[in-house]
């Protein structure tokens, strides 16, 4: 029996979840199958399609709630069993859905079928056809034990600092404490951990690195690299336009990052010992900070919606309303913060760690951002729902930018202090997407290297991209083991370099907002209606926005940044 889902539920946490059943789950989609092959016209097979798209609706529903539920206590015996049965059984009904999309493929009701779901899905289903076949079932269910493993482990992480006990993500007080000495002995703590277990670490990225590259070549890839870009459904850029725009950014960005850092570091006044602990503190007076506990945050994060649009106010108070948030951290929750959109129940989710910095603000815009979209893109069919990665990631960041008439509710007095720092922010974090979506082509394109090798290299990289960063004698660092600490590397290989090419977009966005706000904030909305109904650059040409992989749209956009960044009286703000 395969679960429903009712939209209209209470509060989150009181809906049920059944233990998937796989055995029931592949016979629901392979009797779809066979009645897709059976179809007698064209109308017939629509219909199994659109059964075949609910059924997928309330399989996503129930696997999404348990990793919601997994991740918010990684502690929860019952949600972390249930979410190992998905690691185990996800493969296999992956193999009767690529068998249903391959019978649609070749269906002769094809005329029918692009009538009624477009010629993009079709596209779409060629491209996952590629990255599956049944031999690779094992293969993909120790992939995804592995990711498990690396969750559960950083997830796992106390650190004893100063007779107290902190899950890592409770550690961003002290790493952005305005006492220098405690930023130093919380950041030695926090990467002691990953010290500790760099060996670990090292041996869990060493074996994913091989299954996938198994699985590449199994499916008849040269190496994991394309086939990471196939299975984000890539459909108009390639690897090879990757290393275009990263050379873009080494010209254009990186000048620029790096005299926000000299800028910075002259603040600071720690001379030529300005060390990696203390770029996390901006200004010398002190970083801006949220006033507020997590519920007064809400509150006025209820209010910016309500002056800001009708539309965002109704799915954000709904979202409170309904408990689909979990913003902070506590011991045994996992780090990071993410959005999931849950079909069956018409919602979106958010999930994050407050932790009493700005970053608390941040995500009370940026995955609103992706909600929003979630919601306005929910009654499209699935594959429909949200655009690629780099796209949705446009959603979430101009939102961040679309919501600056409002961060005085937040920052009160820090305000000019946050907004020029979230600016700056932008610019300075482009060239680190960069190095890790450089660090893990030359990995996959190079899947032998030992894990020092590996190391060594993401520090070379640091050099080239971040040439300010000094580790000051922290040896684990200066290995280059920094990349252990970001999750995107183990969970989502090669999804990464989308955040920069979406922050370029956001930025656009924000210069548009500074001419004609309300213009911009109902084109964005427009933007967000689009959802997935067309590839990257097509979506953006349909949006009339443009695209940063092309010709001077990134030179043009820091300037644009920088230009504005300078319009700021710093001895005014720093003070």
């Amino acid at each position: 029996m395969i679960q429903h889902f009712d939209s209209q539920f209470e509060h989150l946490e009181d809906v049920e979840v059944q233990t998937p059943e796989k055995e029931d789950i592949i016979k629901a989609i392979l009797s779809l199958d066979e009645r897709l092959n059976n179809a007698k016209d064209g109308n017939e097979a629509v219909q199994v399609v659109k059964e075949y798209f609910e059924l997928s609706d309330q399989l996503q529903t129930a696997f999404s709630l348990i990793n919601v539920r997994h991740t918010i206590d990684t502690r929860d015996e019952h949600y972390k069993e249930l979410n190992d049965l998905i690691d185990e059984i996800s493969p296999e009904i992956n193999e009767a859905s690529n068998r249903f999309d391959q019978d649609f493929y070749n269906s002769p009701f094809r005329k029918e079928l692009e009538e009624a779901f477009g010629s993009l899905y079709f596209d779409m289903v060629a491209l996952s056809m590629k990255t599956f076949k049944p031999e690779i079932v094992p293969d993909l269910v120790e992939e995804n034990k592995l990711v498990s493993e690396y969750v559960n482990l950083v997830s796992s992480g106390m650190i004893e600092f100063r007779g107290e006990k902190y899950a890592l993500p409770q550690m961003g007080k002290f790493l952005k404490s305005m006492d220098r000495e405690t930023r130093k002995e919380a950041s030695e703590a926090y990467w002691g951990f990953f010290a500790e277990n760099d060996e670990k670490i090292g041996d869990i990225y060493s074996r994913m690195v091989q299954v996938r590259t198994k699985i590449a070549k199994e499916l008849g890839y040269k190496n994991f690299v394309q086939l990471a870009y196939d299975r984000m459904g890539r459909l108009d850029w390639t690897p090879e336009d990757a290393k275009i725009y990263r050379e873009k950014i080494l010209k254009y960005i990186v000048p620029l990052s790096e005299k926000i850092f000299a800028d910075q570091k002259e603040r600071l006044g720690y001379q030529d010992t300005t060390a990696y602990y203390d770029y996390s503190i901006f200004y010398k007076s002190g970083n801006p900070t949220p006033k507020g506990t997590p519920e007064e945050l809400v509150f006025a994060a209820r209010k910016m919606y309500e002056e800001l649009s009708p539309v965002a106010s109704k799915y954000f108070n709904f979202m409170v309303d309904h408990h689909c948030m979990d913003i902070v951290a506590k011991p045994g929750k996992a780090g990071g913060g993410y959005m999931t959109y849950i079909p069956g129940l018409k919602t979106s989710f958010i999930f994050s760690n407050f932790n009493g910095t700005s970053g608390d603000v941040d995500v009370l815009t940026h995955e609103f951002g992706h909600s929003l979209q979630g919601f306005l893109g929910g009654d499209n069919i699935p594959a429909y729902r949200n655009p690629g990665m780099e796209c949705c990631e446009m959603h979430s960041m101009s939102m961040e930018y679309l919501t600056y008439p409002w961060m005085n509710l937040f920052f009160k007095e820090d305000t000019e202090k946050y907004l020029y720092q979230h600016l700056a922010d932008a610019i300075t974090f482009i060239p680190y997407g960069c190095i890790v979506d450089a660090f893990q082509a030359y990995v996959y394109e190079n899947p032998d290297l030992t894990h020092k090798e590996r190391k060594a290299y993401f520090r070379e990289l640091e050099k080239t991209y971040l040439p300010h960063k000094n580790y000051a004698g922290n040896e684990f660092l200066e290995s280059g083991g920094f990349f252990m600490k970001q999750s995107h590397i183990f969970e989502l290989p090669f999804y990464y370099l989308d955040y920069t090419i979406a922050q370029v977009v956001s930025l656009e966005f924000f210069s548009m907002s500074e001419k004609d706000h309300q213009g911009t904030f109902e084109k964005y909305l427009d933007f967000c209606s689009l959802a997935g109904t067309l590839p990257f650059r097509a979506l953006l040409k349909k949006a009339n926005i443009k695209n940063p992989m092309d010709g001077d749209t990134l030179k043009e956009v820091a300037e644009e940044t920088m230009a504005y960044l300078n319009t700021f009286d710093l001895s005014k703000i720093d003070q």
